[in-house]
């Protein structure tokens, strides 16, 4: 009798990353869509434009060690771009579907409904998405929206885009979705150029919108300039981690500068001339008021019918407490209720309605404008106010080229 015997041998396979060229003329939309690239893999867009009406889904899963990357030729701003242009508003621009440790940077993005939509797949959450230095403009709905019910959106980092001239509702982030379907948490919005959501075709246009139940998120350093809702407006946690929003500047927002119901930092940011009040509080799809502080702020509005700080209680009463500090202020005229949860201290007027390098009215602005001016100025500002602890005045490069871009742009309406 014979014996056989069989040893297999099992060879993990190995999936080597490559750098993957495309071009317009080729088939990109074979490349960009589906699920085929693996872990490492980069996608380089040569400069031209990749338009198709089929419906472009990127559902690719890299690792924390080796994310997937796309993207186009170059940083430079006035460099040659990739531009990813939908020809109709049937569909989105990108959809992004169950992606993970996935980078999308150095694109232009224009037509479709809304620019990239992201949600889970039926097997995947979509987490560590880092969405940089997109320019996205000139399309039929919001720019880019994490709010698919059902949906939890973990460790985003959208950085450095400039977004504007978008339509129907029209906002520039959409997180989060109403009554806390979609969560969206433990994610950074910062360094972005958010403008002209103020057009006709827009009904809402909120610059960054960060719905209920939504947590333990950080808005900072971005410049926002014409909105036709609140520059940034936050709802509140649940009683997670409360959302940081800090070293933000905003000009003339359609509605109010910032909008808070609970459970929020805020910070350090500049506001100039909201149509509506500065930092506004009030119940929200059943939010009711409470944790929150508000400290270090420089709030400047010469409408003579609007406060810079506003609390409106729910039922006479807030949910926690709200704590009004060492904010600069020109007039020094808030509405705070006269409760026990809210300790309102140092709050100072400024002595002119122009303290930071901005002619009065800021439409006269004309000429170079210093960067950083508008932090140093801040900065000396806190600095007179007793126990501020506050922004030292450093700010990113890119966010003083958005202020410069922004102080124009006032300057040419």
């Amino acid at each position: 009798m014979r014996f056989i015997f069989l040893i297999c041998i099992t060879v993990p396979s190995i999936l080597w990353s490559e750098t993957i060229r495309v071009h317009p003329k080729m088939d990109w939309f074979q490349v960009l869509h589906g699920n085929a690239l693996k872990p490492g893999d980069e996608i380089i867009l040569a400069p031209g434009t990749y338009s198709s009406p089929r419906r472009l889904e990127l559902r690719h899963r890299g690792t924390r060690e080796n994310p997937i990357i796309i993207r186009g030729p170059s940083t430079r701003k006035s460099g040659p771009k990739a531009v990813i242009r939908r020809p109709d508003a049937r569909q989105n621009s990108i959809n992004m579907t169950g992606v993970q440790y996935l980078v999308l940077k150095d694109i232009e993005i224009t037509g479709g409904s809304s620019a990239i939509r992201i949600s889970k797949s039926e097997r995947h959450p979509a987490h560590h998405v880092r969405l940089e230095n997109l320019h996205i403009h000139h399309i039929d709905g919001v720019a880019i929206t994490c709010n698919h019910a059902d949906n939890t959106y973990a460790h985003m980092h959208f950085v450095g885009n400039e977004i504007h001239h978008t339509g129907g509702h029209g906002e520039a982030f959409y997180l989060g979705g109403n009554n806390a379907e979609a969560i969206f948490h433990s994610s950074i919005i910062e360094r972005n150029y958010i403008h002209n959501l103020n057009g006709p075709n827009i009904s809402q246009g909120d610059g960054i919108e960060l719905k209920p139940g939504s947590w333990g998120n950080t808005i900072r350093d971005n410049v926002i300039l014409k909105t036709k809702y609140p520059g940034v407006i936050v709802y509140g946690t649940h009683g997670k981690q409360p959302n940081l929003i800090e070293r933000n500047v905003i000009f003339r927002a359609g509605d109010h500068g910032i909008q808070a119901a609970a459970d929020a930092i805020i910070q350090n940011n500049v506001i100039i001339d909201p149509r509506g009040n500065g930092i506004h509080t009030r119940e929200h799809q059943g939010i009711k008021p409470g944790n929150l502080i508000i400290r270090y702020n420089t709030i400047i509005h010469h409408a003579a019918d609007k406060a810079l700080i506003r609390i409106i209680p729910s039922q006479n009463s807030l949910t926690g407490p709200v704590t009004v500090f060492a904010n600069a202020l020109y007039p020094n005229r808030m509405q705070l209720p006269d409760l026990p949860q809210l300790k309102a201290a140092h709050n100072t007027a400024l002595p002119s309605p122009s303290p930071l390098p901005l002619p009065n009215p800021i439409t006269e602005i004309g000429g170079e404008v210093v960067h950083n001016d508008i932090f140093r100025a801040t900065r000396n500002i806190q600095n007179g106010i007793p126990g501020a602890v506050q922004n030292d005045g450093s700010v990113p490069t890119t966010v003083n080229g958005f202020i410069t871009h922004a102080l124009k742009e006032l300057n040419q309406r």
